[in-house]
């Protein structure tokens, strides 16, 4: 009886999934002849009846651009590509082809889940990406993605990527700032660091609780470009502990001329 009350609540759910994706709002004009829609898909899974009373629903969240061309654009097929094998990698060990086959593969897990004694249930899938901004030359995503299978906490990250519009593949922050200016960019970035969070030249990294290599600061490669300048990321446990959150790192675009490449994608921020 189990067996055939999860199977069925799981079909139920992938059957509903498959026509639940709906537009959130008018398609967002990224460049000429490019457009965005927000497409969106929120449920609430319901234990398995055979569950004990205190087990708590499963929850999923997907929110993400699809993009448009008006005529024939390979970089929206490859940018609308990469949105959806990133999201498919959310499934782990599964190995999904469409969005539906990810849900239903979360909800088959959570049933199981349910039957275990000391199960309380409440697992949930995130996965939402947010425009942070687009022009002629690329466009930046923020991408949530976020777990929640059992245990202390959710497994959360956030990662910012920077699609290029021409070719549709991720710009390295290379093409942003060169190689040879990494070295300036990491200074100018220690100084947006501490002033952000209130720290002194030369006080103790390690002390006010980060954990840089050798109490040294350094940035990661998970950057953003936006209006407000080139921001980047560490996710918890990267350079402190979980209790201390994501850190986040704006460089505004004033200190960094002389470092980002003005012909590069980003160059029309810095001239």
């Amino acid at each position: 009886m189990r067996k055939t009350i999860g199977s069925t609540v799981a079909v139920f759910v992938l059957v509903s999934l498959a026509t639940a994706f709906a537009a959130t709002a008018a398609p967002l004009a990224i460049k000429p002849g490019v457009t965005a829609e927000m497409k969106e898909l929120t449920r609430t899974v319901p234990p398995p009846k055979t569950a004990s009373a205190s087990v708590l629903p499963a929850e999923i969240e997907i929110r993400f651009p699809e993009l448009a061309a008006a005529g024939k654009d390979p970089a929206v097929g490859a940018i609308n590509k990469a949105l959806l094998d990133r999201l498919l990698k959310m499934a782990d060990e599964e190995s999904p082809s469409t969005i539906e086959q990810l849900a239903a593969a979360f909800v088959r897990k959570y049933e199981q889940s349910c039957r275990e004694p000391e199960s309380i249930g409440a697992w949930s899938l995130k996965f939402v990406a947010t425009i942070r901004h687009s022009d002629e030359n690329l466009l930046s995503l923020e991408i949530l993605q976020s777990v929640f299978t059992g245990g202390a906490h959710p497994n959360s990250s956030i990662e910012y990527v920077v699609f290029s519009l021409k070719t549709g593949q991720p710009i390295e922050l290379t093409a942003i700032v060169p190689a040879a200016k990494a070295g300036e960019l990491a200074k100018v970035g220690e100084k947006a660091f501490r002033t952000d969070r209130g720290l002194m030249p030369g006080e103790s990294l390690e002390e006010a609780g980060f954990q840089f290599d050798g109490n040294t600061f350094a940035l990661n490669d998970n950057f953003l470009v936006s209006p407000a300048g080139l921001e980047f990321c560490f996710n918890p446990y990267e350079i402190a502990p979980y209790a201390m959150g994501t850190t986040q790192i704006v460089i505004p675009w004033a200190d960094l001329k002389g470092i980002v490449d003005p012909k590069g994608p980003a160059g029309p921020f810095v001239k």
